[in-house]
């Protein structure tokens, strides 16, 4: 039968035997497309077998009138009872509603299948069956609803293999009555440092805004985020605080965000002698997002005494110092205040020409080494060959005694190290600008030459090769240290704290890492995948804005600072990755 082109349905009757009494009995079957020929007969033949057939085609033209074909008999072929065991079941029961079955016949390779997959619920005892709805994409998987609690799950397929036709049947178990327990896993009690009581409950609406939740390759993620008033500019850092989190703005204000969302700005502010700069014949370099705070780190104490150190800019008569200083952080239940006076423990080496080109690429990361050490990543400055001299602490990795101030130069060949992180195994995990692409992740160890600037993957910026690089040496790292990643082009990378799996159980041992503008690939966090430390895959997350730093919050929400001053509260959602099941 060949109508004409055009789509329209398949209508007949079928002369019933002794399984429907005898006598002729009407049938339609479904809106076909006449687009392809031979039109193909799928249906449930296990129904239809051995049964006589009379059918015929209506054409339906662009006008909508229809053309009916002459009538055609047909007999639906005798099927054979598959062996036992052709459909496979992947998914083993008990079943409960919400677990997805798989079944597979893929021991009977290669045959042609004939019918859909036809999923039926009916009473334990075999009786009252009804066609479950296909509602997964897959035919061969079916989702358990509502409507099978309690009852017994079977499927049929029809299928031709080696000149015959078979139909296959399996009953797959009966689903349990129970309502299942929840599949997500709850966030955990807040785990808070010795002497940081839990926030007793607000009765008044937070502050927060909701933003919009973000998807994720395995969490789903639901946002908040309030303003901290202060400089519109880029840089700064965030640490929790017992409850709280402790803000330092790029230009050295302190604030807290309380659990409710409310802000509140303490008195004191780090010593940047920012007063100086308004006297400074070079103003504009000293009042841009280059002159800032870098990065800041907690120590408790005691119950009521944190020490803070803040890596930062100074400004002298003469040039800039890069400096790390510490104050006193007092904690009274609610109330937190700054103790002067301020310290400072370390000034790099060399100090810095007032320019606004020298305060580019500052890095400044800390971590804590031990009661008695900090190790702190230092940017180039853009002084390009002092991060390999051996009297130069920029461009370096470098340990320093907390009370003292002495110094031990650990690593060399660092351009921009903007994240700095320690994890379970006690690798230390750097991120750092390159130039124009070539961001690099990198795994740090005493005594490497990380190769800047006399190897980079990426180039000048405006598109032309690094001046300092060979031109047989571009795009590569022979003879230093190489990178465990790239990102090429760049994503401007920034923060990286390690994954708490207690938080984002998925998201196991990964790193989280932030990202500026990045051309493009920025605006985002970057989640990677480690098997030891070897990178298996980079995810990216878009968040949509500048990501400065990332910190774990005591109750399991990531904190993320965006550059402008506002603070975004990430947490998981009830649900992540649908909903656990045994596919997983």
């Amino acid at each position: 039968m060949e109508p004409d082109r055009g789509s329209g349905e398949l209508q007949g009757r079928r002369q019933a035997d002794e399984r429907g009494g005898g006598g002729v009995e009407p049938f339609a079957w479904r809106i076909y497309d006449t687009a392809s020929l031979p039109y193909a007969i799928t249906d449930r033949w296990a129904a239809m077998s051995g049964l006589q057939y009379e059918v015929r085609v209506a054409a339906v033209n662009g006008d909508g009138q229809a053309t009916w074909s002459p009538s055609v008999a047909i007999t639906a072929p005798a099927l054979r009872l598959a062996p036992a065991g052709a459909i496979k079941v992947v998914t083993a029961g008990p079943y409960e509603v919400g677990d997805l079955i798989q079944v597979g016949l893929h021991s009977q390779r290669p045959f042609t299948r004939r019918s859909p997959w036809v999923w039926s619920v009916c009473d334990p005892d075999g009786s009252g069956c009804e066609l479950l709805p296909v509602v997964y994409p897959r035919p061969y998987v079916h989702l358990v609803g509502e409507a099978a609690r309690g009852k017994r799950v079977q499927v049929q397929v029809d299928y031709d293999k080696d000149g015959s036709s078979w139909t296959a049947t399996a009953v797959l178990g009966v689903v349990s009555r129970e309502t299942p327990p929840s599949q997500t896993l709850p966030l955990p009690s807040p785990v808070l440092p010795p002497g940081c009581e839990e926030a007793a409950p607000s009765s008044v609406a937070d502050a927060f805004t909701t933003g919009v939740p973000l998807d994720t390759h395995l969490h789903h993620l639901e946002s908040k985020s309030v303003q901290v008033s202060w400089d519109n500019a880029g840089g700064g850092a965030i640490e929790p605080l017992c409850n709280d989190l402790l803000v330092v703005t790029p230009w050295g204000r302190i604030a807290l965000v309380r659990p409710d969302g409310s802000v509140a700005h303490l008195e004191d502010r780090v010593p940047m002698n920012l007063e100086g700069s308004e006297s400074h014949p070079d103003t504009v370099a000293l009042r841009s997002d280059r002159f800032r705070v870098a990065d800041i780190l907690l120590k408790q104490h005691s119950e009521e005494r944190h020490e803070l150190f803040v890596t930062h800019h100074y400004l002298t008569e003469e040039c800039i110092r890069f400096r790390l200083s510490s104050t006193t952080v007092l904690r009274q239940g609610a109330s937190v205040s700054v103790s002067r006076p301020w310290r400072t423990i370390f000034d790099a080496e060399p100090c810095i020409p007032v320019i606004e080109e020298s305060l580019h690429e500052a890095g400044g990361r800390i971590l804590a080494d031990g009661p008695d050490h900090l190790l702190v990543v230092i940017g180039d400055h853009s002084q390009g060959k002092s991060a390999r001299e051996p009297g130069s602490h920029l461009g370096k990795l470098v340990r320093i005694a907390i009370r003292t101030g002495e110094t031990e130069i650990l690593s060399v060949g660092l351009r921009n190290p903007q994240g700095f992180v320690r994890d379970a195994d006690g690798n230390l995990w750097e991120t750092e600008h390159g130039p124009q692409g070539g961001d690099e992740l990198n795994l740090l160890e005493p005594g490497a030459d990380y190769g800047w600037p006399a190897v980079s993957y990426g180039i000048q910026y405006g598109g032309s090769l690094l001046r300092t690089v060979p031109e047989e040496l571009t795009g590569k790292h022979a003879a230093f240290a190489r990178p465990v990643f790239a990102w090429v082009p760049s994503i401007a990378v920034s923060a990286m704290i390690v994954n708490d799996e207690r938080w984002f159980p998925l998201w196991k041992d990964d790193l989280l890492i932030g990202s500026l503008s990045g051309g493009g690939n920025g605006r985002s966090i970057f989640r990677v995948r480690r098997n030891g430390t070897n990178v298996q895959y980079v995810e990216r997350i878009p968040v949509g804005y500048r990501v400065r730093d990332l910190t774990w919050m005591p109750d399991g929400r990531m904190a993320l600072l965006a550059d402008g001053g506002r603070v975004h509260f990430l947490s998981r959602s009830s649900m992540y990755c649908g909903k656990q099941s045994r596919l997983m």
